[in-house]
């Protein structure tokens, strides 16, 4: 239970205060990248059940160290073995790789892919992120094409989110593999008179397949998705281009996410 609390606390330390119209937007949408992580909630020996905690962007990391180059493309550095393992393959044991190191091994191959798919000749690619814990992976890039800047995020998941498509609503359509496909165009990024000032939309796209993990993408019109004025009139990437990345065969999702575990 002390280790749930700590993961409850972690995973909202950063949080703005909750609004009524906060609320009402993520459970509407369901889709924003960090405001659809769901908390595995101990009921005392009955079991658990799933709730959704908005705008959790755990541990996110902004790359600048050598180690963080590498996550943005270029090969990563082998893990040197622990000076109490032999190096000699006859009598050296196995070695599993510890929770840390698989997170961010994959938030380093999220960062890789979604940089292999965005890249193209004219485009400049900035500010490479990551961040992602416990059953989902996620990273950014600012992407500039000589029109203005735009923040594109993925975040891939292993489970536990809300299908958005449950109930029905405008913007759904179930795919022939039974997958679901949820987008949303150009949506404003504030409710309030900072909309005027900062002028943010965003397009979403999320493919929620069968067995519960998901892809979800997000292009902005500006570098950032709040505090930053918009660069661009549109999206970088439309809703057409974010479904066909989400489609992608490139992206590596994690285990499916199993609840009690």
């Amino acid at each position: 239970m002390n280790n749930l609390t700590d993961l409850m606390q972690r995973a909202t330390e950063n949080l703005e205060p909750v609004t009524t119209d906060l609320l009402e937007r993520t459970v509407v949408q369901g889709t924003r990248l960090r405001r659809r992580r769901t908390m595995l909630l101990a009921a005392g020996g009955t079991g658990a059940v799933l709730a959704t905690a908005g705008l959790i962007a755990g541990g996110i990391h902004v790359l600048n160290s050598p180690a963080d180059a590498a996550a943005a493309g270029t090969p990563i550095p082998a893990v040197k073995p622990s000076a109490s393992v032999s190096s000699k393959p006859s009598v050296a044991p196995s070695v599993k790789p510890t929770p840390s190191t698989t997170n961010a091994a994959l938030n380093a191959q999220t960062l890789a892919t979604l940089k292999s798919l965005i890249s193209k000749p004219g485009r400049t690619l900035s500010s490479p992120t990551t961040w992602g814990d416990h059953g989902f992976t996620a990273a950014s890039y600012v992407v500039d094409d000589g029109h203005g800047a735009s923040l594109v995020e993925v975040m891939v998941s292993g489970g536990g989110e809300q299908n958005p498509c449950v109930p029905a609503r405008s913007g759904c359509k179930t795919l022939p593999n039974g997958a679901v496909l949820y987008t949303s165009k150009e949506e404003p990024e504030y409710t309030d008179g900072r909309q005027a000032q900062y002028g943010v939309v965003g397009n979403y796209v999320t493919l929620f397949g069968r067995d519960g993990r998901s892809i979800n993408l997000i292009s902005y019109n500006g570098p950032a998705e709040k505090g930053a004025k918009h660069t661009r009139p549109k999206p970088l990437l439309s809703v057409s281009g974010l479904t066909e990345l989400a489609k992608s065969n490139a992206w590596k999702l994690p285990p499916v996410f199993k609840t009690g575990k």
